[in-house]
C-alpha cells in the first residue's frame, strides 16, 4: 500500500452527532493520499459504534477505554502518524474538499514553511455560518499570536518533522495546548495563515453551563501563562507592546470577574 503524504490526526470525545459528517469531508477531499487517525477517547456516547461503522482502508481505528485528557491523546496519536504532513480535524469540525490540496501546495512551494493555517468559517449545530474568521488583513500576521491565539486547531498542517524540532503538545496544558504548540514552533520555525478558508469550525455545544465556566476559567488561566511566556521569550515592537498589555489586562480583569460570579 502507498505510504500517505498526509496524516489527518482526530481525536474524539462524546461526537455521535457530528462524527459522520466530520469524516465524510475527509473522504470527499480533492487529494487522495492520506491517512485518518481516528481515536475515540473514552467517548460515553455512541462515538465508537459510529466511528466502527464507517468502511475505509485508509482510516486507523484506536479505542481508549478511558478519557486521558485532549493533550494526552493528541500526543498519543502523533506517534501513529506515518505522512510527511500532518493535518488536525476535531470530531465535530468538517474540512472543506479543497483543503488538504491548497495546503499542501502551498507547504511543498515554500520549503521553509513548517506550519500553515487557514481563515474558517464558524457553524452552529445545524451546520450554518455564524460568523466567518479571516476577513481581518491583520489576520494573517502569525506574529498576532504573540498576544492572541488567531488560529484554530483543526484549520492547521504541519511537517512531521516539527516534532522533532519543537516538542510534542505540552502536557502541562488541558486546553490551551494548540496554542502552546503555535508559539513554540513561532518561536523558532516559519509559519503561514492562509486567506482562504478553508475549514468550518463548530461553536461548543457542551449543555452543562458548569462546564462551559469552568472550561473559561482553565483556557483564561493557560492563556495568561502563555501571554507571559510570549512576553518573556519574543522581542516585542513598542506597538505590539501596547496592544500586549491591553490584552493582557483584559484577560486578568476577566478571569478576576469570573472568580467572584
Amino acid at each position: 500500500m502507498k505510504k500517505p503524504l498526509v496524516s489527518i490526526l482526530m481525536t474524539i470525545h462524546n461526537h455521535e452527532s457530528f462524527l459522520k459528517q466530520s469524516i465524510k469531508s475527509i473522504i470527499l477531499q480533492t487529494f487522495k493520499n492520506w491517512e485518518l487517525i481516528a481515536i475515540d477517547n473514552g467517548s460515553q456516547d455512541n462515538s465508537p459504534k459510529k466511528l466502527k461503522e464507517i468502511k475505509d482502508k485508509r482510516i486507523k481505528k484506536k479505542y481508549l477505554t478511558k478519557n486521558i485528557g485532549r493533550t494526552n491523546c493528541l500526543n498519543y496519536g502523533l506517534k501513529f502518524c506515518k505522512g510527511r504532513f500532518i493535518a488536525i480535524l476535531d470530531s465535530d469540525d468538517l474540512a472543506k474538499k479543497n483543503r488538504l490540496e491548497i495546503q499542501l501546495k502551498r507547504m511543498k512551494n515554500d520549503k521553509n514553511l513548517w506550519l500553515t493555517s487557514s481563515a474558517y468559517e464558524v457553524i452552529n449545530e445545524k451546520n450554518k455560518c455564524v460568523k466567518r474568521v479571516g476577513f481581518d488583513k491583520n489576520l494573517y500576521n502569525p506574529r498576532k499570536l504573540l498576544y492572541e491565539n488567531i488560529i484554530a486547531h483543526s484549520t492547521v498542517m504541519y511537517k512531521k518533522e516539527m516534532i522533532n524540532k519543537i516538542g510534542y503538545y505540552p502536557k502541562k496544558f488541558l486546553y490551551a495546548q494548540d496554542y502552546a504548540l503555535y508559539l513554540k514552533a513561532l518561536k523558532k520555525l516559519n509559519i503561514e495563515i492562509i486567506k482562504s478558508k478553508l475549514s468550518k469550525v463548530r461553536i461548543s455545544h457542551k449543555n452543562s453551563e458548569t462546564f462551559r465556566q469552568t472550561a473559561s476559567n482553565t483556557i483564561l488561566k493557560e492563556e495568561i501563562k502563555l501571554l507571559i511566556w510570549s512576553y518573556k521569550n519574543f522581542l516585542l515592537s513598542k506597538r505590539e507592546k501596547v496592544i500586549f498589555f491591553f490584552v493582557f489586562l483584559k484577560k486578568i480583569c476577566k478571569f478576576t470577574k469570573s472568580i467572584f460570579i
